[in-house]
């Protein structure tokens, strides 16, 4: 892969920063945000390109991960260098020999815990210079090895995202309201009907008699499309804080349903009864 390519890796990186993050003010951004930002810098620097960051920007940066706990404060090049050599890989291409290769998957193997330094660095680099197919292939090398390509690790960590799950009630009755707009209708229409003939019934009647078809109905229709006690919990991604938004129902509702982060592919168990995200990325929350 030309030097080039990965040099403009570090442009496209811009949009996975969050728009309110600005390193001037480190407490607008997010700890996923600080250390995608630490990546682009180090990376553009170790490929070439111009040091996005001036001394005291890379300095307030490099205090507020270790402030964070993050693991990025101590990126080696190694682990650069694994990461450049497994994504020209993944394309068919080989800027380093075999056993520079073989040499490099051996360092980031026996790093323990840093993997998940390196498995953020495969999942940011790799989304934004292969195509679908092609990080396809990486994620499933980088499993032989061990390495979970996502944005997880210290990322994760030390999240400050709040396990709780909130029920959306406006969207459910929002959602009910629909429902019963059709029976609604029908059960007006007899009045209505009726009045365009001449004959004028009671308003409180004619309201009755719609209101207690359209429940009938609406009730028939719900149990019919299987959407009775319906829940629609609402929380944020333990990794990257995208929200969650799942809908649970029917006579019997699940009590647990695993979720998949579109965004960074964090597996997470939403639990239902406890309005929790109990389970991500390894850790359990009480």
């Amino acid at each position: 892969m030309r030097r080039n390519e990965f040099v403009k890796a570090n442009a496209n990186a811009k949009d996975a920063v969050g728009p309110n993050c600005s390193i001037d003010d480190p407490s607008s951004c997010t700890l996923a945000d600080l250390e995608l930002m630490y990546v682009d810098a180090l990376w553009n620097y170790y490929n070439g390109g111009k040091f996005t960051l001036n001394d005291e920007q890379y300095d307030r940066l490099r205090e507020e991960l270790n402030w964070q706990g993050s693991g990025f404060p101590t990126l080696r090049r190694y682990e650069i260098e694994f990461v450049q050599a497994a994504i020209s890989y993944s394309r068919g291409e080989k800027i380093i020999d075999d056993a520079k290769y073989e040499e490099l998957k051996r360092r980031v193997k026996a790093a323990g815990k840093r993997t998940e330094v390196t498995a953020l660095l495969l999942y940011t680099k790799g989304k934004q210079l292969l195509d679908e197919a092609e990080f396809e292939l990486l994620s499933k090398d980088m499993l032989k090895l061990g390495i979970d390509v996502g944005m997880k690790g210290a990322t994760c960590t030390l999240s400050k995202t709040s396990p709780e799950l909130q029920n959306d009630t406006t969207q459910v009755l929002t959602m009910y309201a629909a429902l019963g707009t059709a029976p609604l209708l029908i059960g007006l229409a007899p009045g209505i009907l009726l009045g365009l003939v001449g004959v004028e019934l009671p308003a409180a009647l004619s309201l009755g008699f719609a209101l207690t078809i359209a429940a009938g109905l609406t009730y028939k229709l719900v149990n019919y499309t299987n959407l009775q006690n319906a829940e629609i919990l609402k929380g944020q991604c333990p990794c990257c804080e995208m929200p969650i938004k799942q809908f649970f129902g029917g006579e019997k509702p699940l009590e647990e349903f695993e979720h998949k982060c579109q965004a960074c592919g964090t597996q997470c168990v939403l639990n239902r009864p406890r309005k929790l995200i109990v389970m991500s990325g390894g850790l359990k929350s009480t």
